[in-house]
């Protein structure tokens, strides 16, 4: 008979570990972070972004599940393309539409080309995802993360977006183990479908004092692979900022990438707009600078020779630099870096702007030196 003490039946239940010795990796090359958003969001992580109720947290996820969609930089920092699923406990159906719209508005899409992008409006619905035995912080995930997560997988969505903390979450923000439960639940996700989870989140009152951001207790920051901060720029000389429409995009924490770094957005025609030019959009040298302009002017007149009329407007759908951002010819360079050889080239007279139309409705358009619209006055 054995004198071996059977384990508890809770502890019969666990997997047994697995180790492993860095040998294994003797002779070969880690693999590559992999970024879904650069430097920020990282595969197979939780992300925060936290930020006080008005600033545009929400509209913020949306244009980057747009990004994803289309494949294109979110504000100013790159995208991996994969399709994405909003999971908005606090816009209606109606308050999406009109925003995408804006959306499409500022990367020149359609409604269309947005098959990748999944949206659930979950306003006045039953939102918790996990709540906890009061007596030993068990965490019980809820019969609609059940429902979430299976509709995560049915449409193949890799960018999951919660919005917000406070609808989702049904347990103590200060008591930690429940904070760290309920993070490795959502990782548990992200890995599931080898992308991220962004869980957006308000700020406690000593978040926003301190400029933090912080929701709650540490342990929110401590569970989550990176945290960014959505605020407004503090008051010049004691006087209140005269652009209530610019807001500030902070990096507080990034396990992979360095923290501490912010870029300046602004709120326009019902979007955000970077301010400043990306780190990657500094000037070209003499050899890029000639390719780029050669790129410019083939792909404005082929755009042309098709049938593309393109705006001079940013504002515009049609504007040109969102066009060129597309084109083979010219997508490998940055918007910065776009716009200011699209100037230059308009300067030197490479590229022309044009007015076409009756009296009533002209409209602008930009072409090159050579090309003419078969519409365009006093040409054939």
């Amino acid at each position: 008979m054995s004198n071996v003490t059977p384990l508890p039946a809770n502890q019969r239940r666990l997997a047994p570990f697995e180790a492993f010795s860095p040998i294994e990796w003797q002779g070969r090359t880690p693999p590559a972070l992999d970024w879904m958003v650069e430097n920020c969001v990282l595969r197979g992580t939780v992300c925060m972004l936290s930020g006080d109720g008005g600033l545009g947290k929400s509209l913020l996820m949306q244009q980057l599940l747009t990004c994803a969609a289309l494949g294109q930089d979110w504000l100013g920092m790159k995208v991996a393309q994969c399709r994405g699923l909003g999971f908005f406990c606090e816009d209606d159906k109606d308050e999406l539409w009109r925003r995408q719209q804006s959306i499409n508005t500022l990367y020149g899409t359609e409604m269309g080309d947005l098959e990748d992008v999944w949206m659930m409006s979950r306003v006045g619905a039953e939102n918790v995802l996990m709540e906890f035995d009061r007596r030993d912080d068990t965490p019980k995930p809820t019969a609609i993360f059940a429902q979430l997560r299976q509709k995560v997988l049915d449409v193949g969505a890799q960018l999951i977006v919660l919005d917000t903390l406070a609808d989702v979450f049904a347990g103590n923000e200060i008591i930690r183990n429940q904070v760290r439960r309920f993070v490795s639940a959502l990782r548990k996700l992200a890995l599931e479908t080898n992308g991220a989870v962004i869980l957006t989140a308000h700020p406690s009152l000593a978040g926003l004092n301190s400029g933090s951001g912080i929701s709650g207790s540490t342990a929110w920051n401590n569970s989550v692979r990176s945290r960014l901060y959505l605020t407004k720029p503090k008051p010049k000389n004691g006087e209140e900022d005269d652009d209530g429409d610019i807001r500030l995009l902070k990096t507080m924490k990034s396990n992979q990438s360095k923290s501490g770094g912010q870029i300046e957005i602004r709120w326009e025609h019902g979007a955000f707009v970077r301010v400043d030019a990306p780190a990657d959009a500094g000037p070209l040298d003499r050899v890029d600078q000639i390719d780029l302009k050669v790129s410019v002017l083939k792909a404005v007149d082929q755009l042309c020779r098709n049938g593309t009329r393109m705006s001079p407007d940013k504002f515009a759908r049609t504007y040109v630099v969102k066009a060129l951002m597309q084109h083979p010819m010219t997508r490998r360079f940055t918007r910065g870096q776009i716009e200011g050889v699209k100037d230059a080239l308009l300067a030197d007279k490479r590229l022309a702007i044009v007015e076409i139309g009756p009296p009533s409705k002209r409209q602008q358009y930009i072409r090159t030196d050579t090309f003419r619209f078969a519409d365009e006055e006093g040409k054939p």
